[in-house]
């Protein structure tokens, strides 16, 4: 019988595991915002998702927008994007 020994990976601290990947979401997700207006609607959230891989963006758009959309005014502006990234980071999405 053989034994393998595995040595675990060096742990990074959350900062060093997240900041790159939520700045490349960030940057995904600001790709999307055909109209240039710095603000995400829902279109524009599902097809974000959509390239991101989620199997049904249209209901990921649309509960994104209901986390992160904090005036309510329904579409994502720069100063709710964090909390838009941090939402999709939660669900596992990441850019490849």
């Amino acid at each position: 019988m053989t034994t393998i020994t595995l040595y675990p990976r060096p742990q990074l601290t959350s900062v060093e595991m997240m900041a790159p990947k939520e700045e490349q979401l960030k940057l995904v997700f600001k790709n999307f915002d055909k109209n240039r207006d710095r603000k995400l609607c829902r279109e524009e959230l599902k097809e974000a998702f959509k390239y991101l891989g989620a199997y049904i963006p249209e209901w990921r758009a649309w509960w994104s927008l209901h986390h992160a959309d904090a005036n309510d005014d329904g579409f994502i502006d720069e100063d709710e994007m964090n909390k838009l990234v941090k939402y999709a980071v939660k669900f596992g999405y990441t850019v490849k």
